[in-house]
């Protein structure tokens, strides 16, 4: 089996080494933080906008933080929309796929066929927005 996962086995060996490391606790990492906040709410302000004019749904508030599992969480019952700050370093068009994955969160919290029907509307190059986001 690891045979044949060998060359996935690489390629995220290699996307592992090619991520930038964040920073330890303190004032560099706020610094970063807080800029990370003013790139992402440019890329999601028009797609907030656009989701609440469309289908009535806004995030209550919007949060950075260093993930280790996730590109981003939606929490429905707080409405809260929180983005891993490793994104920082990755491109605006996976930035705005992220935003709008999690966006479409609010209106269907799990990753059901809706979803994925929603994301397809709104996004229509999401996969591979998606493929370069794991490279």
């Amino acid at each position: 089996m690891v045979l044949v996962k060998a060359s996935w086995i690489r390629s995220r060996q290699q996307a592992l080494k090619n991520e930038q490391e964040m920073p330890a606790p303190g004032p560099e990492l706020n610094r970063i933080k807080k800029q990370a906040g003013l790139k992402f709410r440019s890329i999601a302000a028009p797609w907030e906008e656009h989701f609440h004019i469309r289908y009535g749904v806004a995030p209550k508030k919007w949060t950075v933080r260093v993930m280790n599992t996730r590109w981003g969480s939606c929490s429905t019952a707080t409405g809260r929309i929180t983005l891993n700050l490793k994104l920082y370093n990755k491109p605006d068009a996976c930035i705005e796929y992220i935003v709008v994955h999690e966006l479409c969160h609010l209106i269907h919290p799990n990753h059901g066929k809706d979803f994925y029907a929603l994301l397809e509307k709104e996004l229509p190059d999401w996969k591979t927005r998606r493929k370069q986001l794991k490279a």
